[in-house]
């Protein structure tokens, strides 16, 4: 008898071959093939991806949890942490909705994180709670790892996508993208009307039409020359210059960036943005996009596969951490300061500890003097 595997079991596919019959996700094809749309699910995703997870007591104390390897190492048998969280942050994104399924060994500990699919999985609230539906099977909320964009005004157990919840802007942006491809597929010409003195059959104005389709709206006619006969005109009505065109496309990346809550300097290289350097862009960022999607995961993670009293904590030092010399000037300054001491720096950029400089000094002027006031007046206003 063949072996049937978990997968096979849940989804109810065939133990040879694995098919996944999703029906089509929420946002049309032509949204989800926007280059902005792309460049956004791709970057948040995959930084989300790689955010170290930790799992940490109350007051700050690391727990060596096997829940941080499933999310810092692999998710599964088949599946890195990364490709994990990567893939439930992108269905979250294109769908709404991110879900995996938890599986636990005899002892009731989480051993493996198996996503699954867009579209197999269907949520409803019940008395009990969230219950989950795939196929046949049905699952608790604490069976299942539920990660969501946008809460579902209709359902409380659902989540939309940022293309459904800016369904218009959204829309808007892939009519321009097609009107734009049309254009382009027509040599850039734009609308022409072609005008005559005298009355035309309906014969004549068909060969006009038909001539003018094959000859000259096409890329490769847009150089071919126009010979009109007749007296005839040619007018152009309607046009969409290079100019025009960049400021709608960059409208759309801006609409597109507020959704997803990327900054636009990230998804449109050319320009335009108003952010002055590479630090506030990744400020904007952490704080519109990665702060939401790692405080999505933290929440979930803490309450699915966390003890009483322990918390996940994603770490997103990493996207504002800025270049070396930023980080150096930063540092150099709490050193002085007597804030941090030499190794928190160093820890801090990547390089090792050494021994002697653990304990943070005063060196800027007047620093020391200053130190050696305060436990003086703390002392003073004590007695």
């Amino acid at each position: 008898m063949p072996r049937v595997g978990f997968l096979s079991r849940i989804f109810g596919y065939s133990n040879a071959v694995v098919v996944y019959n999703t029906p089509p996700a929420s946002a049309p094809v032509a949204i989800t093939q926007i280059p902005a749309v792309v460049r956004a699910i791709q970057l948040i995703s995959a930084d989300i991806a790689r955010l170290p997870i930790s799992i940490e007591r109350e007051d700050g104390t690391l727990v060596d949890s096997p829940v941080a390897s499933l999310l810092n190492r692999e998710a599964s048998r088949w599946q890195s942490s990364f490709e994990f969280r990567r893939y439930l942050t992108s269905c979250a994104l294109n769908d709404g909705n991110g879900i995996a399924v938890l599986r636990r060994d005899n002892n009731g500990m989480v051993v493996e994180l198996q996503p699954v699919p867009i579209g197999s999985v269907v949520a409803e609230l019940t008395e009990e709670g969230v219950q989950y539906r795939i196929n046949n099977v049905v699952l608790t909320q604490d069976q299942v790892l539920h990660l969501g964009a946008f809460p579902d005004p209709m359902n409380p157990a659902w989540f939309v996508s940022p293309m459904d919840a800016s369904g218009f802007a959204m829309r808007l942006a892939a009519d321009q993208e097609s009107a734009h491809s049309a254009l382009i597929k027509t040599g850039s010409m734009g609308k022409v009307a072609i005008r005559h003195q005298g009355a035309l059959s309906d014969e004549s104005v068909e060969a006009i039409r038909n001539a003018w389709q094959t000859m000259h709206a096409t890329a490769d006619g847009a150089s071919r020359p126009l010979i009109l006969r007749e007296g005839m005109t040619a007018e152009r009505i309607s046009q969409e210059t290079s100019t025009s065109s960049i400021d709608s496309r960059r409208f759309s990346v801006q609409e597109i960036g507020r959704a997803f809550g990327v900054p636009p300097e990230m998804l449109f290289q050319q320009g335009g943005g108003a952010l002055s350097s590479q630090a506030e862009t990744a400020r904007a960022y952490a704080d519109g996009a990665i702060s939401a999607w790692a405080t999505a995961w933290e929440s979930e993670l803490t309450r699915k596969l966390c003890a009483p009293g322990e918390y996940a904590v994603v770490d997103t030092r990493p996207i504002t951490r800025g270049s070396l010399k930023d980080q150096g000037t930063a540092w150099s300054k709490l050193v002085l300061a007597g804030i941090a001491s030499p190794n928190d720096a160093r820890l801090a950029i990547g390089l090792p500890p050494l021994v002697g400089y653990d304990t943070p000094t005063v060196s800027m002027p007047g620093g020391a003097a200053a130190a050696a006031f305060a436990p003086e007046t703390e002392g003073t206003g004590n007695d």
